[in-house]
């Protein structure tokens, strides 16, 4: 915080200018909120592959540009939503279960593959370890990439990260409903390993010669089929009757808070620090596309990064994320963890503590804690494990808090330094 100065001129008639002063009290809260704040205003929703998106992305590289930044974009490829995928996945567990009820031993064997098929698809969904996405259409999106070099010769990399893109909304996001994702996502992938494992061993029952074969896996495939079913109405509800949010929370306050550390480093570059800023694309896909797009290009090379994720970041306390995704479980890496652990021993009016995304939900961080990096995440939640106003109509920018924002800045700024 500090200080800024306005100078304005005004030509007299005589051809004199005449210099005028006046200076303004600017915190960091302030800019980070009046960068959000335009930002939203500017480009609302900005869901994944979309002119909003890319209108966003070229804003931001105008802008760091004229800061004398070193800016590139990295295109990629990606789904435009999640929707197509996981209907997928549903409709192959609905189809397994309903070839259960079919007396032939063929519909059986059919259904198992189904089943299967299905399961190999979840897997890589909720895990990140196949890129399922492959298997859909594919649009045109970016990421864009900012340099800060270093004050004198670099001797550390960081990497910041904050994803653009919003999400539509969808009931099992509802506020009523959102504390138990978590829960209610285990539970339903048990029930969907039992399904598959049914149909497999209902495939076998021929063989087998067990009348309780055959109930038990009817049993068990309709209850899958049922919870398939459920899921596709959710899904189609959602696109049918439901917006995309304004993303004030998510990923706008990431995308602001990077956006002016950016301007600031651009002003005072850090002694023998690098700064990489790095603004992802269609991260609220499934699965975070453009963080595996600058992975893949550039992880080679940023091996030795410290790479910290920017999101959801506009309300509630700090929290650094130990872990996120399932089977298995991804994890933070422990020196980055120790890192934030002594921020919070030596900040503790920031009360920054530990936490975990839900299981079956993700962040840009996924693809370098499977790679193994140097890599964390960071949020705020009011309740243990949950994001306020998590893809959900109500995240605006009028459930902004500029004070928790603020301190999310200093979590940064301290990390940087």
């Amino acid at each position: 915080m500090g200080w800024r100065m306005h100078k304005r001129a005004e030509t007299k008639p005589d051809g004199r200018k005449i210099y005028y002063y006046s200076f303004e009290w600017v915190s960091e809260m302030a800019s980070a909120y009046r960068n959000l704040s335009e930002l939203i205003h500017a480009f609302g929703a900005r869901p994944a592959t979309t002119q909003s998106e890319s209108r966003l992305r070229a804003y931001l590289h105008r802008r760091l540009r004229e800061r004398g930044l070193k800016v590139f974009e990295q295109p990629f490829r990606s789904v435009a939503s999640l929707t197509p995928a996981w209907l997928t996945v549903s409709a192959l567990f609905l189809l397994s279960a309903g070839l259960a009820w079919v007396n032939a031993p063929l519909a059986w064997l059919a259904g198992a593959i189904c089943s299967l098929a299905a399961m190999g698809m979840f897997w890589g969904l909720v895990s990140g370890r196949w890129d399922v996405m492959r298997l859909f259409p594919q649009r045109a999106s970016a990421n864009l990439i900012v340099v800060v070099p270093a004050q004198g010769q670099p001797r550390r990399r960081v990497v910041l990260m904050a994803h653009l893109d919003s999400q539509r909304a969808a009931l099992m996001w509802h506020p009523k409903h959102v504390r138990s994702f978590g829960r209610n996502f285990q539970l339903q992938a048990r029930l969907l390993m039992a399904h598959t494992l049914l149909a497999v061993l209902l495939a076998c029952a021929p063989l087998i010669g067990q009348a309780w074969v055959v109930a038990l896996a009817r049993a068990v495939m309709t209850l899958g089929g049922l919870l398939a079913l459920y899921g596709a109405a959710i899904l189609l509800h959602r696109e049918r009757f439901l917006p995309w949010v304004q993303g004030a929370n998510d990923n706008g306050s990431g995308t602001a808070v990077l956006l002016t550390t950016l301007e600031r480093l651009a002003e005072q570059p850090l002694p023998h620090t690098e700064v990489w800023g790095v603004f992802t694309g269609c991260e609220e896909v499934g699965r975070p596309n453009g963080a595996f797009a600058f992975e893949r290009e550039y992880g080679y090379a940023l091996r030795d990064a410290e790479f910290v994720i920017i999101d959801h970041i506009g309300l509630g306390e700090p929290r650094y994320l130990v872990a996120e995704a399932m089977l298995p479980r991804a994890r933070a890496h422990p020196d980055m963890v120790r890192k934030f652990e002594c921020l919070a021993q030596e900040h503790p009016e920031w009360n920054l503590k530990p936490s975990a995304v839900p299981h079956g939900a993700y962040t840009d961080a996924l693809p370098f804690h499977l790679g193994g990096y140097k890599a964390i995440a960071l949020w705020c939640e009011q309740e243990p494990g949950v994001p306020p106003n998590w893809h959900w109509i109500t995240d605006t920018l009028e459930n902004i808090a500029e004070r928790d924002l603020e301190r999310a800045v200093q979590v940064v700024e301290a990390f940087l330094r």
